[in-house]
């Protein structure tokens, strides 16, 4: 068995400066301030000293200009879930070791890409293209996969006795041994796995708990620890802490562009598309203030739903100023690609699509409906008035024999006219209120006009509608 490790030692740090940082070269630290202790460096503040591990004072005596990002598990692990959405492409048996970490099995992939050079060479394409930091390495295990990458091998070993040989130069400090457990091997003169590896392990097991020994056998590959693979969900949620407070909410759109397209991304490589995205602004001094962004047909390209968003945006009006926001996408259908001929209409759907999306966004849901045909033989039912994709309706053409203009309300027929068509008769609806029963005919009238015209049960004739 053979596991290949990723380890993303600035994910938050990374993802900060990717989509929020308005100066790149800017000293950023990633702070945890409840053990006074900074874990991600960026590079200018590397440069000038500063290191991890360190405090707050000594970090302000080396630089007095620094940007502190405090410390957030849930970022890290919102991102490590979009970066396993985007390797799922490519690869099924993915295991996640929050919140940095992402190990692949493998062993099944060969048979796919016919070595394991190919694939790598495909895993580092995807993770290159996210502009993330990483170290990679690989193992007969996870956990010796690893330890590998925690100490930057930067190797994928072509077989499993060449990553144990490398693993057993290692220093301790980046194994998942306890900082206890390293100091009593620390006094005991060990301070490798190979040190630790020459031990027997009922010498072990009298200083150690069984924990460790189990371990030390996952560490070996002698001891497959169960561990639950990564499944995509069916929805998609981002959420976001801004770095400052904004008042104007277009200004909302610079950090809502990487998210959209990491939910289009999502959408695609799930074979989904999507009608609606609900948006939930986190205000200053005001409760949440929740938007939802509809589209005129269900789609997935980042650049229409951009566009939408900027018109709702534009007629957004705050309470107060925006802290955070959530996006989300939970409302999914599956994707059906059509085929059309070369000279099909696609474009002019599309257009259709967009003026819709485009008129709910500045309108709103309640301010737009649509016409849909229904089951009904009765014309004053046939067709009905609803929200956008508010139901399932049949997609039923009318036949040649009804006209397409049709009145609001019959009207009594009060020209001399001819029948040249008829009686069809309708007499339907005794399970609710609007029973009907009629005869139906064309006529013509003396300009030429073609009528739709029908006599009731009490002869009166009334006309409905119009040939074009």
């Amino acid at each position: 068995m053979q596991w290949l490790y990723a380890h993303f030692p600035s994910l938050q740090l990374d993802h900060f400066v990717l989509e929020q940082a308005e100066d790149k070269q800017a000293a950023l630290v990633v702070f945890c301030p409840q053990h006074n202790e900074i874990l991600q460096v960026s590079q200018c503040a590397s440069t000038a000293g500063i290191k991890r591990g360190m405090g707050l004072a000594q970090a302000c005596a080396l630089l007095n200009r620094i940007q502190l990002i405090p410390y957030s598990a849930e970022v890290e692990c919102q991102q490590l879930h979009l970066l396993a959405n985007q390797l799922y492409r490519i690869a099924s048996d993915i295991v996640l070791l929050e919140p940095q970490g992402i190990a692949i099995k493998l062993d099944p992939i060969i048979h796919y890409y016919h070595s394991v050079d190919n694939f790598v060479a495909l895993f580092h394409h995807v993770l290159q293209s996210t502009a993330l930091r990483y170290h990679f390495a690989s193992g007969p295990s996870v956990e010796a996969a690893q330890v590998l990458a925690l100490a930057g091998a930067d190797t994928v070993y072509h077989s499993n006795a060449q990553a144990l040989l490398a693993l057993q130069s290692v220093s301790l400090k980046y194994t998942q041994f306890t900082s206890k457990q390293v100091s009593q091997f620390d006094r005991m003169g060990i301070r490798t796995l190979q040190a630790v590896f020459q031990i027997p392990l009922e010498e072990v097991g009298k200083r150690f708990d069984n924990a460790l020994i189990s371990y030390l056998l996952a560490l070996k590959g002698n001891n497959a620890v169960p561990r639950a693979t990564f499944h995509p969900k069916q929805h998609f949620r981002y959420q976001c802490e801004l770095p400052y407070e904004l008042e104007d909410s277009m200004k909302l759109l610079r950090f809502l562009t990487q998210p959209v397209e990491q939910c289009c991304e999502y959408l695609v490589s799930q074979n989904l598309t999507t009608d609606s995205l609900q948006l939930t602004l986190h205000l200053a001094d005001s409760p949440k203030q929740h938007v939802e962004v509809r589209a005129g047909a269900p789609m997935h390209n980042a650049k229409d739903w951009l566009s939408l968003i900027t018109l709702k945006l534009e007629q957004l009006a705050l309470t107060s100023a925006i802290r955070g926001f959530q996006l989300r996408c939970e409302h999914t259908v599956v994707f059906h690609a059509t085929s059309e001929h070369l000279f099909a209409e696609r474009f002019n759907q599309h257009a259709e699509n967009m003026l819709m999306g485009t008129l709910l966004a500045k309108l709103g849901s309640d301010a737009v409906i649509t016409p849909r045909v229904c089951h009904d033989h009765r014309q004053d039912l046939h067709i009905r008035h609803g929200l956008p994709h508010s139901g399932a309706a049949c997609e039923q053409l009318p036949s040649g024999q009804h006209p397409c203009w049709l009145l609001i309300e019959p009207q009594p027929l009060s020209t001399q006219t001819k029948i040249v068509y008829g009686p069809e008769r309708i007499q339907t609806g005794w399970w609710d209120d609007s029973a009907v029963k009629r005869d139906y005919f064309i006529a013509l009238s003396s300009t030429g006009q073609r009528l739709w015209i029908f006599r009731d049960h009490q002869a009166h004739w009334f006309v409905h509608g119009y040939f074009s």
